[in-house]
This record gives structure tokens, C-alpha cells and sequence, in this order.
């Protein structure tokens, strides 16, 4: 019967079943935190009551993407959703979007003295319904869901505002983005993330690097020049290496060498080989390096859509294209966002979750 409900929330709310589901086993009182620096206005910790599968949990209620929900456990006891902002702040409204078909009445609530207080109650049963309040403030806030049935709750966006500036949101140009590499694997070992320290080349990574992908079957195999790479999301080029020269050894020596006792100011040669750079017109740009061939139809200034081939992952400026092997073939992928690379003064674990936004779709 879950899988019934959860695969008509999925109808009408256009998202996909996962490669890996977890029906029966549903998630209670699902924690988490969202603190990202500069990416992000006031960090803030939540707790779910519930959760149908981790695919549909809390951490889809703060992202910009209406096709990613929070889909509550099949069960008849109330539901909720709390967020703690930790210190004092001015609120002026709260909205609430539902998925398709599973609109319901609900409260806000604040912690008075330890006692969960209704200060705001939204009895008709909307889609998207915003309230107000004269001005409060509150450190903590609760969205309260009573139940009377066994229907499932599913929730696109929870949002909380101070006057006009949401409070618990995730940009959208931080989120909806494809895996750049067909059936690719975003990484979590923290020396393939932004902002992993590069001491051989004095400094720090500002890409992911995307080694594995998945196969037809679902098991991992290492990426190779035969696979794609695709546009995160759609934009312009404004980069297109078609006259790349191969390095050399002798120039891979001499760059790595300098590059471990001075500074790097400009790059003219150096380790990303063949690229694509791709502007999506919001303030981000994402490159494409180590490219061991182009799509021969694209060219500079032309516009691709999300999902679109643009080449072949490689080994280019690296020492494998030198001594024409296949060694180190990958996709290093750069972000970067407001002229500055995704997870500049992040930590590895912020990284890592501020990722999973990013490529949410």
C-alpha cells in the first residue's frame, strides 16, 4: 500500500522512483542541518517527524525545486516539521507549498516556555498558502500537521520570512543541476571536493573530481574516454579549447615544479587540459576540464541545454595524456559562484551537503 501512495505522490509531483528505495523501512524524527556561509542566510538546524523514504525526506523542503518533496510515513499520528535557528530572529511570515493532491489544513507553532504554542492556524486545504504575522520573534518554529487519516503528507517547500529576505532557503542557482558525467558518481571522499588542499601545486582543489560511474546493472566502473560529459544546466559557452595542444613531459615537469615554490598568477598551460566553460547566466559558471575530445557541433557563444553532450572525459594536461595513456582519466568539475569557487571557506562535511542540493533535480 506505501507503494501505491508514494508512486502516485510521484505522478503527480513528476519526480522518479530511486535506484535504490527503501520502502518499509520509514524514517522517524529525521534530523539535519543547513549552515553553507556565505550561500546561505541564517543556518539552521530541522527535524521531521517522519519520512516515507530517505529519497523524500526534510532536506528537500529548503531547496528551490518544486519537483523535490518531503513525503511523510504512512500513519495515523499527527506530523511535523520544526526549524531551530538557534538564536533569536525577527519573523514576519511562513508559506507552505504542498504537492499535488495533498493539500491539508495546519499550524504554526512556537516554543513558549517548553510548551509548543499555536500562534497562527491555516484551516483551508491549499496548495500554496502564505501567513502573516505582526512581528515576532522566535528562535525556533514548528509547522504542526494534524492527522485523522492515513494519507500520506507531501510538501514541496517550507519557507520562512523576514520582511522580503526568506530566512531557510537554498538559492535556486545553488540547486536543480545534472551530474555533468553520464551516470556519473558525485564523490564524498574529501580529497575529491572543493577546497581539498593541493600542497604538490601550492594550493588548494576548486573542482570535484568525478572518477566512477554506474553501468546498466548498477555496478561501479571507472570513467574512460568513451564516456560523456554532459552541460549541468543550461547556459552559454564561453570557452571552448578547440585548438588544445597535448602537454608534454618535459612541460608537466616544469609546471609542477614551479607551481610547488611559487605562487600561481597566471595560467596559461596548465593541469586542466582541454575545457569547456559554460556561464548559466545567474551568477554561476561551471568548467568542464580534462576533456579528451569535444563535441565537434558546438562553439563558442552557442547556447546547450541542461543535460546536453559537450565531450568525452580524459586525462588531458594531465601526465597520463603525456605519456598517451589512460591513467587519471576523470571529469574535474569547477563551480563558481558570484566570481568565487564553490566551497571556498567551507568544511568537507558542509561541502558535502551543500553538493547534494546542487545536483537535486
Amino acid at each position: 500500500m506505501k507503494l501505491i501512495t508514494y508512486i502516485l505522490l510521484c505522478i503527480f509531483s513528476f519526480c522518479s522512483l530511486p535506484l535504490k528505495s527503501q520502502f518499509g523501512q520509514s524514517l522517524q524524527n529525521v534530523k539535519g542541518e543547513i549552515g553553507f556561509g556565505k550561500f546561505i542566510v541564517a543556518p539552521f538546524k530541522y527535524t521531521i517527524s517522519s519520512c516515507a523514504i530517505e529519497f523524500h525526506c526534510g532536506q528537500n523542503l529548503f531547496d528551490s525545486n518544486q519537483n523535490t518533496n518531503w513525503i511523510s510515513d504512512k500513519k495515523t499520528g499527527d506530523e511535523w516539521i520544526i526549524i531551530d535557528f538557534g538564536s533569536k530572529r525577527l519573523l514576519t511570515s511562513v508559506e507552505v507549498q504542498f504537492s499535488f493532491y495533498s493539500e491539508t489544513s495546519y499550524q504554526v507553532q512556537v516554543l513558549n516556555r517548553e510548551v509548543w504554542t499555536t500562534i497562527l492556524e491555516n484551516p483551508n486545504k491549499e496548495k500554496k498558502s502564505k501567513l502573516f504575522f505582526s512581528g515576532i520573534d522566535a528562535s525556533t518554529i514548528r509547522f504542526y500537521f494534524p492527522k485523522n487519516d492515513e494519507t500520506s503528507i507531501s510538501i514541496s517547500s517550507i519557507k520562512i520570512f523576514m520582511g522580503q529576505k526568506l530566512l531557510n532557503g537554498i538559492e535556486d542557482k545553488l540547486t536543480g543541476y545534472t551530474i555533468p558525467v553520464e551516470n556519473g558518481i558525485i564523490p564524498f571522499d574529501d580529497a575529491s571536493l572543493p577546497g581539498a588542499p593541493r600542497k604538490y601545486r601550492n594550493g588548494v582543489h576548486k573542482g570535484l573530481d568525478i572518477s566512477y560511474k554506474e553501468n546498466f546493472f548498477g555496478l561501479t566502473t571507472k570513467v574512460d574516454s568513451e564516456t560523456k560529459i554532459l552541460s549541468a544546466r543550461d547556459g552559454e559557452i564561453i570557452r571552448i579549447d578547440k585548438n588544445y595542444i597535448p602537454i608534454t613531459e618535459a612541460e608537466f615537469k616544469e609546471i609542477s615544479n614551479y607551481n610547488q615554490t611559487h605562487p600561481v598568477t597566471f595560467v596559461d598551460r596548465d593541469f586542466g587540459g582541454r575545457q569547456i566553460w559554460i556561464d548559466h547566466k545567474n551568477g554561476v559558471i561551471t568548467t568542464y576540464n580534462h576533456l579528451s575530445a569535444l563535441n565537434p557541433s558546438l562553439n563558442l557563444g552557442q547556447k546547450v541545454k541542461k543535460g546536453e553532450f559537450i565531450g568525452y572525459a580524459g586525462n588531458s594536461g594531465l601526465m597520463g595524456e603525456a605519456k598517451s595513456n589512460n591513467d587519471s582519466i576523470h571529469l574535474h568539475f569547477e563551480i563558481w559562484v558570484d566570481g568565487e569557487f564553490f566551497g571556498k571557506d567551507l568544511n568537507a562535511t558542509q561541502t558535502k551537503n551543500l553538493l547534494k542540493y546542487f545536483f537535486s533535480n
